[in-house]
């Protein structure tokens, strides 16, 4: 059982994680791009998240390769199902991928399949980073099996 101070903890880890994703997902699209959208920052939160958690799987000897092959799956996919909402069905015409090769629906495309999983490096990274320095957590970045 849980107690009151550790339900804080996992949930201010938690927003943390996620405040994190959010601001660097947006500031990366600024970067690359010069703008972005409110609802990419939720993306990218929800990703880092996803992260967070496979990174707490590979800490005990989950395999790196298999989570970063996850995360990527799982950012093209969330990619897939955002754009359908927002620009397809809202029209908010945030991006379009219909000039890049193997997309669909404009939405997903193999080149960004690419970026998503050395995002998916950095991310991992990063979640090391937070959880080695911010949460104090003294485990290597792949946890050897006991």
């Amino acid at each position: 059982m849980q107690t009151a101070q550790g339900t804080f903890r996992a949930l201010l880890r938690y927003m943390t994680v996620f405040a994190v994703g959010a601001l660097a997902y947006g500031l990366i699209e600024i970067a690359a791009r010069g703008y972005t959208h409110i609802s990419m920052g939720l993306v990218g939160g929800i990703c880092m998240l996803v992260i967070d958690i496979l990174g707490s799987f590979r800490r005990k000897g989950f395999p790196l390769a298999a989570a970063l092959m996850l995360t990527t799956f799982f950012i093209t996919a969330s990619e897939l199902i955002s754009g359908v909402i927002l620009n397809l069905n809202m029209h908010l015409n945030i991006w379009d991928y219909s000039d890049m090769p193997f997309n669909y629906r404009g939405q997903i495309c193999l080149p960004f399949v690419f970026l998503w999983f050395l995002l998916s490096i950095l991310g991992t990274v990063v979640d090391e980073l937070l959880h080695r320095k911010l949460f104090r957590a003294d485990q290597r970045l792949t946890a050897a099996p006991d």
